[in-house]
């Protein structure tokens, strides 16, 4: 990115054409034989079409020199360059930088350009567009530059474009911060795992049928949490304690699940789950994936026999919420700097507080109160939404 304090005089050079050895060594030549400083640059080749830019400060009187040196340039290596020199003073300071990640299986033309509508009409401004990564979804990012909008009114906006277009994107900081220490906290069911503990559990009681359908109710929104919790825990009763092995071996890990913690640790990024599930069952996962904190509830068992209770602490939305702030206080973090991401009503109020809350694979009201979505079943994504390039 450009230096915060460049001096009042710059010129962006851009270079296009067919792309062949030696093209930026040639510009760097000619732009050595003045007193030049390069503050920012970039170099994109698509099927062999080369577009270079080239951001640089010098001294005003020596621009039209500049110039000539790079027409002549322009005609031994028979490519297009165009330079255009600028106050810095008529650059808008007052503008916030901000990034928008769109990820997709196919990004279409008609979602771009929904997309940068909805950046003009808030008064922004697209100042470079790149591609980030080809698997396990193309990803293309925009950096914008808005004024006077708080990242929260932009992510709102684009939010619903999204839903609209039915395309994945994601709103950050263009800053240092975005590559900071982050708190990255995951609901568990069908988030971080691709089944429902307590519909496993309930299979083993032949009780599925009556737990999948309060299930489907509370993740919905249409039922308080802690009430269905204990209605479905109640169903329960009398199982044996053997059933916690049986269940935890038919778990199974979302897609890119393990490449998210995994990446995320190599990047100095703690990883924390909070689950509506039940820690009986879970806890041997979580230790050998090394998540950094996690709080779940407990199962009451007496005489190895399921009671159809809980012990302590109900974890539901307020629960998770506030887990957040702690797990995010513990490790000195801010609420913006970290990211929450679950499919269900109860991962609500912590996807909303959170720096970057995304709703994953989520129920339709879930994923319409959610400032960012993923609808594919790559956990991994994550990654491309937070910036962090897996590959190109």
């Amino acid at each position: 990115m450009p230096n915060k304090n460049p001096p009042a005089f710059t010129g962006l050079i851009l270079v296009s054409g067919e792309d062949r050895p030696g093209i930026t060594q040639s510009l760097m030549k000619v732009l050595s034989q003045f007193s030049v400083s390069v503050i920012d640059v970039e170099q994109l080749i698509i099927r062999d079409r080369l577009l270079l830019t080239v951001l640089i400060t010098l001294d005003e009187n020596h621009a039209e020199a500049v110039a000539a040196d790079l027409n002549i340039l322009q005609e031994e290596i028979g490519l297009d360059i165009a330079v255009d020199f600028v106050h810095h003073e008529q650059m808008n300071e007052n503008s916030e930088l901000l990034n928008v990640v769109i990820i997709g299986e196919s990004i279409k033309p008609i979602g771009l350009a929904a997309v940068a509508d909805e950046i003009t009409r808030l008064g922004g401004n697209i100042i470079a567009i790149r591609r980030t990564a080809t698997t396990p979804v193309l990803a293309i990012e925009l950096n914008i530059k808005i004024p006077n909008k708080s990242i929260k009114e932009v992510q709102r906006s684009l939010a619903k474009v999204a839903i609209t277009n039915r395309i994945d994107l994601a709103v950050e900081p263009s800053s240092r911060a975005r590559h900071a220490k982050r708190l990255v906290l995951l609901d568990m069911d069908s988030t971080l795992i691709q089944q429902e503990v307590i519909d496993l559990l309930a299979k083993h009681a032949g009780k599925l049928d009556q737990v999948s359908q309060i299930t489907e109710s509370a993740m919905a929104g249409e039922l308080d949490f802690s009430q269905a919790l204990s209605a479905r825990v109640s169903l329960l009763a009398g199982l044996n304690d053997s059933v916690i092995e049986l269940v935890r071996k038919e778990i199974s890990l979302t897609n890119g699940a393990k490449r998210l913690i995994e990446t995320l640790h190599k990047q100095g990024h703690k990883v924390g789950v909070v689950s509506g599930g039940f820690l009986d069952v879970i806890e041997p996962i979580l230790k050998n994936l090394k998540i950094d904190f996690y709080r779940a509830n407990k199962l009451e068992i007496v005489n190895g026999k399921l009671t159809g209770k809980t012990e302590g602490e109900v974890i539901d939305r307020v629960a998770k919420l506030n887990s957040l702030q702690e797990f995010a206080k513990i490790e000195g973090v801010e609420l913006s700097q970290t990211v929450a991401i679950g499919d269900g009503a109860n991962d609500l109020d912590m996807i909303e507080a959170a720096g970057l809350g995304i709703a994953f694979n989520a129920k339709p009201k879930v994923a319409a109160a959610a400032a960012t979505t993923i609808s594919t079943s790559d956990l991994s994504t994550v990654l491309l939404l937070m910036g962090i390039q897996t590959n190109l």
